[in-house]
């Protein structure tokens, strides 16, 4: 049996560990963001297209409700990421001032 050098730990440096730790929170941070982000759209979409969803409303009138729907469903999203982004760059120059 064959033994490499992939089996082995390679040596990490507190400062490359560190490095990574930071980049796999940023990485969580962002999906974390667009997840929670598509799941407000989704509950805005469909609170406010329900009406056009259960009734049958007039063409013009269900056009209205469903692109108004759209509209906010894609604001809340960006609200969301946004806002989830910004308090993790706040947090990130908070922790770089410290040093």
């Amino acid at each position: 049996m064959r033994h490499s050098n992939e089996d082995e730990p390679e040596a990490v440096s507190p400062e490359g560990s560190s490095q990574q730790v930071s980049r796999d929170t940023v990485t969580v941070e962002i999906v974390y963001s667009v997840i929670t982000g598509a799941i407000v759209a989704a509950l805005l979409f469909f609170a406010i297209a329900s009406p056009s969803l259960i009734w049958q409303l007039s063409e013009g009138v269900n056009a209205v409700v469903l692109g108004s729907a759209m509209a906010i469903s894609a604001a809340g999203f960006l609200y969301r990421v946004i806002s989830t982004l910004g308090r993790l760059r706040r947090t990130v120059e908070r922790g770089a001032g410290r040093d």
